[in-house]
């Protein structure tokens, strides 16, 4: 878990140095972004736990990390771009209120459950894994996935990739490492041994 935790700080610090770079400062959301970030880390490091006895060996975990987080929105996305944009970029909602929030409950959150979930099964085929990656999923898709309903659809739904993005293989290498390390200095149980319990 608190591999987790370092790995939402890094993905909250990330996104906002893409973003004042790319895009507009945006550091007064640091305290209110890193908590949230710190508590959706702990979701996504619990996840981790349970996966890593089905992943390969270092370095190549990072990839399937990497990989398997950034499913876990993929499907998110392409709802997005299927369905449309609903925000204009200079403020205005394009549908009904109650239609955003269905795009937004949906197809975001939902499928990212959903997402989330199965993935969680097809790699362990274990209840436990499902459940704590869709609780993952939905961290990731209300973290550095919360734009994609509103963004879908747009000219800058390609930037808005490539945040999230990096946002996720950053988050998603620290994970590895720190967990490695902390495991390593017995400070974090190895899931590995966990899994025989």
């Amino acid at each position: 878990m608190r591999a987790g935790i370092v790995a939402g700080l890094a993905g909250i610090t990330t996104f906002l140095l893409i973003h004042q770079l790319w895009i507009v400062p945006i550091w007064f959301i640091a305290p209110v972004g890193a908590a949230l970030a710190a508590a959706g880390g702990a979701a996504v490091g619990a996840a981790y736990a349970d996966l890593v006895p089905h992943l390969p060996r270092r370095p190549w975990r990072d990839v399937a990390v990497i990989i398997v987080f950034g499913l876990v929105l993929l499907p998110a996305v392409i709802v997005a771009e299927l369905r449309g944009p609903i925000y204009a970029m200079d403020g205005t909602l394009l549908v009904s209120g109650e239609e955003a929030v269905v795009d937004v409950v949906v197809g975001l959150m939902v499928t990212a459950a959903i997402a989330g979930a199965s993935l969680g099964w097809l790699i362990t085929r274990d209840r436990r894994a499902a459940g704590s990656m869709a609780i993952a999923a939905l961290a990731l898709a209300l973290g550095p996935g919360h734009n994609i309903p509103l963004l879908g659809g747009t000219p800058v739904v390609a930037k808005e990739l490539v945040i999230v993005g990096t946002v996720v293989a950053v988050a998603a290498v620290v994970l590895v490492e720190v967990h490695a390390w902390l495991t390593h200095r017995g400070l974090e149980r190895d899931a590995s041994a966990m899994s025989v319990l």
